[in-house]
C-alpha cells in the first residue's frame, strides 16, 4: 500500500494561497517603489524650480513672477506631501503583506513537515511489518530444521 498523506489538499490549498501572497506582496513593493520614485522626482522638480525662482530674484522679478513660482512651489510642495502619504500607506499596505505571506510560509512549512513526519512513521510502519514476516519465516525454519533433526533418528 503506498503512501498517502491526508492533509494533501490542505496543504495544496495552503500553497496557492502562499502564492497568492507572494504576488500581493510583489504588487505591494512594486506599488511602493514606484511612489519612491516619483517622490524623489518631486524632489528634485521642487529644487529646480526653486534654484530657478533663486537665479531669477538675483537678476530681477516682477511681481506676477514672484507669485507664479511661490504659488508653483507650493503646489510642489503639497503634492510632495501627498505623495508621501501615499508611500507610508504603500509601505504599511507592503508590511501587512509580508506579514501575511510570512504566515502562510509557516502554515504550509507546518504541513510539509507533518507529511515528513508521516512518511518517516509510514516507513516505519513498514520496516517494521516486514521485520514481523522476517522473524515468523525464521521462525518457521527453525522448528522445521529442529522438527526435520529430531525425527531422524
Amino acid at each position: 500500500m503506498p503512501f498517502k498523506f491526508r492533509l494533501k489538499a490542505v496543504l495544496k490549498h495552503r500553497q496557492f494561497l502562499l502564492n497568492q501572497a507572494q504576488g500581493a506582496l510583489g504588487a505591494a513593493t512594486a506599488a511602493r517603489m514606484k511612489i519612491e520614485a516619483q517622490l524623489e522626482q518631486q524632489k528634485e522638480q521642487i529644487l529646480s524650480e526653486s534654484t530657478e525662482f533663486e537665479d531669477k530674484q538675483r537678476k530681477g522679478i516682477g511681481a506676477d513672477s514672484y507669485c507664479y513660482f511661490k504659488e508653483r512651489i507650493g503646489i510642489l510642495e503639497q503634492d510632495l506631501r501627498l505623495c508621501r502619504d501615499k508611500w507610508k500607506k504603500a509601505s504599511e499596505l507592503e508590511q501587512t503583506c509580508r506579514q501575511a505571506m510570512i504566515e502562510c510560509d509557516k502554515a504550509v512549512k507546518t504541513l510539509e513537515n507533518m507529511e515528513t513526519r508521516d512518511k518517516q512513521m509510514y516507513k516505519l510502519a513498514l520496516a517494521r511489518e516486514e521485520q514481523k514476516k522476517l522473524d515468523y519465516a525464521a521462525g518457521v525454519i527453525a522448528y522445521r530444521k529442529t522438527n526435520d533433526e529430531g525425527e531422524k533418528p
